[in-house]
């Protein structure tokens, strides 16, 4: 039953924060983070970069609220604007929030889906284990 899980550690969260700030070349004044998974490490990249912080609230597995009005609002000043989540594991969330905000730049700690995203910490193609990260509970 373990090798169903791969168990991220707070070590891990640090050196893939280290590895997505490393990529940033320019300046970024406000991360999003998208609630539930990008919160912590948004919040994380927000205190490295002196960015401000603000959720948003975009829900395709464990429920169906979608913060449509909020993401449109983001359309209006893009500029220096960085969406944060923890994984991009099937694409759903990115890609339907780039639907309403095409021109958003992303940075994920871990990418599954064969997306092109702006800045990632660690690609795990043709991984199928499901990734427990430290503020989550199994």
């Amino acid at each position: 039953m373990m090798n169903e899980f791969i168990h991220v550690t707070w070590n891990d969260i640090d050196e893939l924060l280290d590895i997505v700030h490393e990529k940033i070349e320019s300046p970024i004044d406000k991360i999003v983070g998208i609630s539930r998974g990008g919160l912590i490490p948004g919040v994380m990249l927000s205190h490295r970069l002196g960015a401000g912080f603000e959720p948003l609230e975009w829900q395709t597995r464990d429920g169906h609220f979608k913060d449509t009005i909020k993401a449109n609002n983001f359309n209006k000043n893009l500029n220096g604007t960085l969406f944060v989540d923890d994984i991009c594991d099937s694409g759903k969330t990115i890609t339907q929030i780039k639907e309403i905000i095409p021109d958003s730049r992303w940075a994920v700690l871990h990418q599954k889906a064969d997306l092109e995203l702006d800045f990632v910490g660690q690609r795990l193609y043709n991984e199928n284990r499901w990734l427990i990260y430290p503020w989550e509970k199994i």
